[in-house]
């Protein structure tokens, strides 16, 4: 499927350390899928003591309409086209002209329960889990830094 236009979201490096992320897992609660990145930073603790700290934050996509986990690098099954100069690898990324997004919303089940066409294609790729998502979903939220216990 062609996709391309592609629109800077969120570029998780600005909170990820330089190597990436520990773990990428997901989960569907309701209509929203949620991608928890987990991923440790150096701190001190109150002692002074140089302490790792395990973290995580969800990527939460607000009623999604499709999803696709594929390995990374390796699937063919989206073709850029057009100007990649805003395309960055590990960026969430929407595109903007999406052919997935479009046989979505011509398939019957969109005519039949005359949906709106709010629906918006998102990728992000984790280079060090080397998986990439797509996601057909309305939004895409994401949450504060949390602490694993």
């Amino acid at each position: 499927m062609k996709i391309g236009q592609p629109k800077l979201i969120l570029n998780p490096y600005e909170w990820l350390p330089g190597y990436g992320e520990s773990k990428v897992s997901f989960r569907s609660v309701g209509a929203d899928v949620i991608l928890d990145v987990e991923y440790e930073r150096d701190a001190s603790d109150i002692d002074g003591v140089d302490v790792v700290l395990g973290l995580r934050r969800e990527i939460v996509f607000k009623f999604v309409r499709d999803f696709v986990r594929t390995p990374f690098p390796g699937s063919t099954f989206f073709e850029f086209e057009g100007d990649s100069s805003k395309f960055g690898l590990g960026e969430l990324t929407e595109f903007v002209d999406s052919e997935f997004v479009r046989v979505s919303l011509e398939s019957p089940h969109s005519a039949s329960s005359g949906e709106l066409s709010g629906i918006r294609h998102f990728s992000i790729q984790f280079l060090s889990e080397n998986v990439a998502f797509h996601v057909l979903a309305e939004d895409v939220l994401l949450s504060e830094e949390q602490l694993i216990s």
